[in-house]
């Protein structure tokens, strides 16, 4: 009687525990989606400042709130990092190059099914192009913190299954940068793969290093290439 009382109090926990860490996950990703447009509105209205610079300040906005939430452990966690650089950047780099070559492989086969782009990824060309200096904050700069805080940091606290975090972190990744973006076609979500590819290795890093700067770090590394690929093309 007394073990099954046990059971029940810890599946109870469990259950508070996930519905605690759902509640915060919608939060930052409601936060995510109202604060840098709102924001940037506001500035857009009362300054003769262009759209892309409002997004910025709206952008970065949005980074101090995270900043400012997560103060304590945002600190931890680079100070951590930087003792442990040698094997959270190395193990980082493993599991990265993988899902870049996959996400690189489908990326191609899926431009010969669409015969396009993922309209993301023509979005962020366009951008980029428009402007290298914002393009350059946006992509390499601000990016991989807020995704890498959301998608992992944020997921994290309602997947507690290690098993299940990489899998989960990469469909929630790989749906926003699909629905997020101008998709004028049904055949555009097969893009889920490349991008839940990179997800799933950004994922998996963070469960082996349990800091999110090992995710943050490659992910801005991962988008200075993307980057800089777009700029010399420029």
């Amino acid at each position: 009687m007394e073990n099954n009382e046990k059971i029940i109090v810890s599946e109870d926990t469990k259950f508070q525990k996930f519905l605690k860490g759902l509640g915060t996950f919608i939060l930052m990703f409601l936060a995510y989606v109202l604060v840098p447009s709102l924001v940037g509105s506001v500035f857009y209205y009362l300054l003769p400042i262009s759209e892309n610079v409002a997004m910025l300040i709206g952008n970065t906005t949005f980074i101090l709130l995270l900043i400012a939430v997560y103060y304590e452990m945002i600190i931890n966690k680079i100070k951590d990092y930087g003792k442990h650089f040698s094997r959270y950047f190395g193990t980082g780099l493993k599991y990265w190059a993988i899902g870049f070559l996959v996400m690189a492989v489908s990326n191609i086969i899926l431009s010969y099914i669409t015969g396009d782009i993922a309209a993301n990824e023509e979005a962020n060309r366009e951008f980029i192009s428009g402007n290298l200096f914002l393009g350059f904050y946006s992509v390499v700069i601000v990016a991989p913190f807020v995704e890498e805080m959301i998608f992992r940091f944020g997921v994290k606290k309602f997947v507690i299954s290690d098993k299940w975090f990489p899998l989960i972190t990469a469909v929630l990744f790989g749906l926003a940068h699909i629905v997020f973006a101008d998709v004028s076609k049904a055949v555009e979500y097969l893009y889920l793969i490349p991008y839940g590819a990179l997800g799933y290795a950004f994922g998996y890093i963070y469960n082996q290093t349990d800091n999110i700067y090992s995710s943050i770090i490659l992910h801005a590394m991962h988008n200075f290439i993307s980057f800089m690929a777009v700029a010399f093309m420029v």
